[in-house]
């Protein structure tokens, strides 16, 4: 059976620190007026170099304390493994550096003679770590999926001649009477494209069927031929029958424009 701790004779008269299974290197200093190997025993004995037991009279120096290295270690890897975890990018490599934070963090807790609050605020640091890089990079990657909202961007329709009002019904195109001087269906068309490439409008140069049905449209509505010969030459009609020029170009427009 093995006794417990404590000082002892060596056998060579000083007192030597048994540690409960073999003797130590630590030797007890000399007392004054008598040894403690001379006062009788108080405590337990325990086998000594010469089979003699001797009387405990006190608990061995500590050792030195050895400095926390795996503590600190442990928690630098925190510190990197929280920075990168925080990086989409680098989350996976992160999340390792964290694991070997937690790992080398629990080893410095049970290292013997060392301080362990650099290892406590390690492990701590490199769970709190985990989690805040996990939420980061999920609401990162989950705005990046989503992507910019902004208001629409409306279609702009391509540009029509000038529409005032709409036709109450399509005119018939025998109503008018035709003149022998009356320019026809496709002298009109060619004009209207002439006024609106003279006003920037070229929506409708690769129109031909829009063309020719305004050409036909205004060849039958109720303009005077010297109107319609005015407005072939000069692209623009004066006098009285201005406005009804207007009137009808828009209704053409509207009129051929519909599907």
């Amino acid at each position: 059976m093995s006794m417990p701790a404590g000082w002892y004779d060596d056998g060579s008269g000083r007192q030597r620190w048994w540690d409960g299974e073999k003797w130590s290197e630590h030797v007890a200093p000399e007392q004054s007026g008598g040894s403690a190997a001379a006062q009788p025993p108080t405590g337990p004995s325990a086998p000594s170099a010469n089979g003699y037991a001797a009387a405990t009279t006190g608990p061995p120096s500590s050792p030195d304390r050895v400095a926390p290295v795996l503590g600190f270690v442990g928690l630098g890897l925190a510190v990197l493994g929280t920075v990168l975890a925080c990086i989409p990018v680098t989350f996976v490599v992160g999340v390792v550096v964290l694991i070997a934070a937690f790992v080398v963090s629990l080893v410095g807790v049970f290292t013997k003679n060392t301080a362990k609050w650099p290892s406590i605020v390690g492990m701590v640091l490199s769970v709190i770590g985990g989690v805040i890089g996990t939420i980061v990079t999920l609401v990162i990657v989950a705005a990046a999926l989503v992507g910019p909202t902004g208001p629409m961007t409306p279609t702009v329709a391509p540009p029509t001649p000038s529409i005032s009002a709409q036709p109450s019904s399509e005119p018939s195109p025998s109503s008018p009477p035709v003149g022998e001087e009356r320019p026809s269906a496709e002298a009109l068309g060619a004009a209207l494209l002439a006024d609106l490439q003279r006003t920037g409008i070229t929506d409708y140069d690769n129109d031909p069927e829009f063309v020719a049905c305004w050409g036909e449209f205004v060849y039958a509505s109720e303009l005077s031929d010297e109107a319609l010969l005015e407005y072939v030459d000069t692209l623009t009609i004066t006098g009285s029958e201005a406005d009804l020029m207007k009137t009808v170009s828009t209704d053409a427009t509207v009129s051929c424009s519909t599907p």
